[in-house]
């Protein structure tokens, strides 16, 4: 492969290395609503409901360089407006974030306004819930909870003097604050208080007792024989062509053109131009970028033709500026062109790779072939393991593990058990989990796809789940189940067509300033 050292590399020195005249643009991709975790909502409650502060001067500094609004709009739920406005909800959660924060910068502002935003959001869907129930809050129970937080504690315990010292304006905050969070309290606590019957636990074990064990073969790319590989480099020779180059990437034509020029002149070397000038990762090293495939290379043209313009570059001259993908290019060509070594093992798993990611319906028609003919082998009496010695594949072995299809937290899964990964990548793959579970013990299983290759699976034993697992289980379902009611109901919130997230255009706009070009 290409060389990625500064030196003039010998032709054996070979790493493959890429580059752009600009740092390479995320692809772009649909917009989706943000992921919400427990922990995070969990946090957000938890902040609503114990951690409840009197509200006192913290500076919204990040609230609207141009002027503060009445209020700001982020969005609404089932109808009722997300809106941040002086002594409400979020405004409240907000001041509580933002005194939690050390943090400086966009990005530390980002997380408070997003973290207040969700809180709502959570706070908002909760509220309605708890009418809809019919929930209220009597007068004996918020003053009982009032008590009960310690706000006006002294050496532990309820102190008269210290909340009779306490202003108007600041008990009517904390009374307001109780008021809104107790209905949410209520119904996550009858969310967490729901029990789950003993049938349901026993059903899950059971899901357990139907544990296997596996040996299973891999036909993957490495399994491609290094003589067809060569074959295919043999019939596409220009491909895998190398060539030694220095580069420099810049932005704008008229420029590239005169640095082009002074290097010509003798006014400055490349080095010295590509050190100043260039705008690559291999500027540092005057410009030395190494060994190149042809095929690379060619990547990194606008106009890939022009790539033989470059292979017809003299060893030591300079090539014309060059649009690149992102942006221009000034190449000097340090070694004429010559032929991979292709009895070079390197250059062999270079070809692969190119097979594999850009004719790739070559290996994979001879990789099933070959998954094809090990099962057929072993289905007309040969050993397994033999089979995969003959055919040069290691044999991986699995411990008993259950079916677990969807991942379940309830059950390991093949992610515990599999440490190639190949079976643990099937595990949401209902077709192949009823092949690897529904087949005789004993029995290979016909070939499946997966990770860009072919595994063929011996079943080789079954069991229970282990006593002490059962056990276990028992003991902490209940735990889960509840952990898992909450994340059920937090992500049907924030996945709910009720809800109407504008939070990003919103806090660009009125919080960053950032308009619309």
């Amino acid at each position: 492969m290409p060389s990625k050292d500064s030196k003039t590399p010998e032709k054996k020195d070979k790493n493959v290395v890429k580059f752009n005249a600009n740092v390479e643009k995320s692809d772009t991709t649909a917009k989706k609503k943000p992921t919400i975790t427990v922990s995070k909502i969990i946090s957000y409650i938890i902040l609503g409901l114990i951690t409840i502060a009197m509200v006192g001067g913290v500076a919204l500094s990040s609230f609207s360089p141009s002027g503060n609004p009445s209020s700001l709009v982020f969005g609404s739920y089932d109808g009722t407006p997300i809106e941040f406005a002086y002594g409400n909800y979020f405004y409240n959660q907000y001041q509580n974030l933002a005194r939690q924060n050390t943090g400086t910068g966009e990005s530390a502002a980002y997380q408070i306004w997003r973290g207040a935003f969700e809180s709502t959001v959570f706070q908002t869907a909760m509220t309605q819930k708890a009418k809809a129930a019919g929930i209220r809050v009597a007068d004996k129970t918020l003053n009982k909870a009032i008590i009960d937080s310690g706000i006006y504690d002294k050496d532990g315990k309820f102190d008269i003097t210290t909340y009779e010292k306490a202003s108007v304006e600041s008990k009517k905050q904390v009374q307001k604050q109780y008021a809104e969070n107790l209905p949410v309290q209520m119904v996550m606590e009858d969310v967490v208080s729901v029990l789950s019957t003993p049938a349901e636990l026993d059903y899950i074990i059971k899901m357990g007792d139907n544990a296997r064990s596996f040996e299973y073969v891999v036909f993957d790319s490495s399994a491609y024989p290094e003589e067809l590989t060569r074959q295919y480099a043999q019939a596409n020779p220009s491909l895998f062509t190398l060539l030694d180059i220095s580069v420099i990437s810049m932005e704008d034509q008229d420029r590239a053109e005169a640095v082009r020029d002074s290097i010509v002149a003798g006014v400055t070397t490349f080095e010295e131009a590509a050190k100043e000038y260039s705008l690559d990762s291999f500027a540092s090293e005057g410009g030395r970028a190494g060994m190149w495939y042809f095929y690379e290379l060619e990547g990194n043209f606008a106009n890939p033709e022009e790539v033989n313009i470059l292979f017809s570059t003299p060893q030591g001259s300079l090539s014309p500026v060059f649009t690149a993908q992102n942006g221009v290019t000034l190449y000097r060509v340090e070694q004429s062109p010559f032929q991979a070594d292709l009895s070079d093992p390197e250059v062999l798993q270079d070809v692969r790779a190119y097979i594999g990611s850009r004719d790739a319906e070559i290996v994979t028609t001879y990789l099933a072939q070959q998954a094809d003919d090990f099962v057929a082998a072993t289905q007309a009496g040969a050993d397994f393991n033999a089979t995969a010695q003959e055919k040069g594949v290691p044999v991986i072995s699995v411990e008993a593990t259950p079916p677990n299809v969807g991942s379940s937290q309830y059950l390991a899964g093949f992610t515990y058990t599999d440490e190639a990964g190949y079976l643990s990548a099937l595990s949401n793959d209902t077709a192949a989990m009823k092949s690897l579970y529904g087949s005789p013990i004993g029995s290979v299983v016909e070939p499946l796809a997966t990770n860009n290759a072919f595994v063929v699976a011996k079943v080789t034993g079954e069991s229970s789940l282990p006593d002490d697992m059962s056990d276990y289980l028992r003991l902490v379902y209940p735990y889960m189940a509840q952990s898992q009611s909450q994340q059920d109901l937090i992500q049907a919130i924030f996945t709910s067509d009720k809800f109407e997230d504008k939070f990003f255009e919103t806090y660009l706009g009125k919080i960053m300033n950032v308009t619309a070009q």
